[in-house]
């Protein structure tokens, strides 16, 4: 039995009230902030209650308004007030539940794609371990490699000497477009001459041990305005 103005049982459990917000007490509870909370017992008796109010005015209505249509339309209003106004906007019903409209907007990505361009400079030969470094004494680079393996230039450039010169043994020098002077000594052949333009797919030379020389091997130098250039610090 309930009592009828504290919705209380006989057992004095208290049951949450319609308009009631829930409030977690304890670490196991969930809350669902800012709406109401309803438990099963409170939508059973809200439901009775309301069907109770509506019995009793329907039953006012009838004694004391004779005309049907004053009836049906008081009835009306009786609708609308027990359930118009019973509407809660913080109440979310899950079957209910419609997601919000999310407009769409294009979004124009301009993408910068840079091509891969060849390197500026390459090794003259392929590329492998230095036998002597370069220092203050050396200008240059020792590079090993198999007799007679091809030279190419390390850059686009123009023959400026050809020949033989003392313990450089056969030796090619490049002026490049840039302003850079590069050397390859103890070549065993020399395959340009003076004044030729070179590029990459020119062979300029081959491997050979001309000169002071202990074996096969291309002496590489680079040289800028300000005198020699460590060619480790151009080379790729």
């Amino acid at each position: 039995m309930l009592n009828r103005t504290t919705l209380e049982p006989i057992s004095r459990r208290i049951l949450s009230l319609r308009n009631a917000k829930y409030i977690s007490t304890t670490s196991n509870e969930i809350a669902i902030q800012n709406h109401v909370w309803f438990t099963p017992e409170v939508i059973i008796l809200d439901a009775l209650s309301i069907l109770a109010n509506v019995l009793i005015l329907w039953k006012f209505f009838i004694a004391n308004l004779p005309s049907i249509s004053f009836r049906i339309g008081a009835l009306t209003l009786l609708l609308y007030l027990v359930f118009g106004l019973s509407y809660q906007p913080n109440v979310i019903v899950a079957d209910s539940y419609t997601s919000p409209v999310v407009a769409k907007t294009t979004v124009q990505i301009n993408a910068i794609i840079t091509a891969s361009t060849k390197p500026e400079y390459e090794w003259p030969i392929p590329k492998n371990y230095i036998t002597s470094n370069f220092s203050f004494h050396h200008q240059g680079i020792d590079i090993p490699a198999s007799y007679g393996t091809p030279v190419e230039p390390f850059s686009n450039g123009r023959v400026v000497f050809a020949n033989w010169n003392g313990g450089f043994g056969k030796i090619v020098i490049i002026r490049h477009d840039n302003g850079l002077i590069s050397k390859y000594a103890h070549l065993s052949t020399i395959n340009v001459v003076v004044g030729q333009k070179v590029g990459r797919n020119n062979i300029i030379g081959r491997i050979g041990t001309t000169g002071f020389s202990t074996g096969a091997h291309l002496h590489f130098e680079t040289h800028g305005s300000s005198g020699p250039i460590n060619p480790l610090n151009i080379l790729p």
